[in-house]
């Protein structure tokens, strides 16, 4: 324990001021994602398309609701930039802690030891955000809907000999025309899933996105903790050999969060799709969890001349 003095000591103060920034974070992107919804429902097709006042040539309704959307639009961006900006300070604060781990343990005995259990506390910084953050953002909408509509009968343009097509006039309907919105992270997906009847879909996301990193990242403590002791090679082989499934929870994520985006377009209806803060936080996740087998790997290396066991 006195070797990872200074290790138990950051470790702390990271853990404290990643659930500070995780609560800010987190606060920021709820807060966008309501005004994001709030947008989609006041512009939504039946309050425009179904209301009155939006066909009463000469109101303001609809510059009204523009007004509105657009006034949403910048406290939603100054929002998601803030959770940007929290997320921002996030990765610095996991870069000092480990940044400053390897120059204490640079020449120490345990030096991969330490790097192990940084690369493990540093991945585990960005898992419950990669889980629970929004990582796909999808809407479908349509954009200034122009309607002609006319005065005279259906049987013709001219009504006692007089033309009336001077009385037909087009009424546009300004701005955004929401007819759907979605804004979901990883766990909401399953939950998506699973409420939908799609019990293997929510299952294979669960295992690849939830259990297998979380799984690993066990093992991984456990054998760092004891890396000369003969149940660490059982459990060093068995991560080794789950190593090549090491980004099929991103490519699952992906492919479920890709379907999802996709089943709910319709032809003829402009759709958008970006991708989220969770993405990022999740990415990060996967690739410092990767990179902590190879310190895995050379502290197992290292208790070999210690241990009853050889390596390979």
């Amino acid at each position: 324990m006195r070797k990872f003095k200074y290790l138990i000591v950051s470790t702390v103060v990271l853990i404290v001021g990643v659930i500070i920034l995780s609560v800010f974070i987190t606060d920021k992107l709820n807060d966008y994602k309501d005004k994001q919804t709030n947008i989609s429902e006041q512009l939504n097709f039946e309050n425009r398309l179904l209301n009155a006042w939006e066909w009463v040539p000469m109101t303001n309704v609809g510059e009204e609701m523009v007004k509105t959307w657009q006034e949403l639009e910048v406290k939603a961006k100054a929002d998601y930039n803030g959770a940007l900006f929290y997320g921002m300070l996030l990765l610095v604060w996991v870069a000092i802690y480990g940044i400053s781990n390897i120059f204490v343990y640079k020449d120490a005995e345990v030096n991969y030891r330490a790097y192990g259990f940084v690369a493990v506390f540093a991945a585990l910084s960005f898992l419950y955000l990669g889980l629970s953050a929004p990582l796909l953002e999808i809407s479908a909408f349509s954009e200034d809907l122009t309607f002609d509509i006319p005065t005279t009968d259906l049987t013709g343009e001219e009504r006692w000999g007089i033309d009336l097509t001077f009385l037909n006039y087009e009424r546009v309907v300004e701005g955004r025309t929401y007819y759907f919105y979605q804004n979901k992270s990883i766990l909401q997906l399953i939950k998506i899933l699973y409420t939908g009847g799609n019990f293997l879909v929510a299952f294979i996301l669960i295992g690849f996105s939830i259990v297998f990193p979380a799984f690993k990242l066990f093992l991984s403590f456990r054998i760092l903790a004891a890396p000369h002791k003969k149940r660490s090679l059982k459990q060093y082989r068995v991560i080794r050999s789950l190593g090549k499934w090491s980004m099929a929870d991103v490519f699952v994520s992906a492919i479920f969060l890709a379907i999802f985006a996709y089943s709910n377009m319709e032809v003829g209806i402009d759709t958008g799709s970006s991708t989220l803060a969770g993405t990022y936080f999740f990415m990060i996740f996967v690739v410092i969890s990767i990179s902590s087998g190879t310190y895995l790997k050379k502290s197992m290396k290292k208790a070999q001349d210690v241990a009853e066991w050889t390596l390979e």
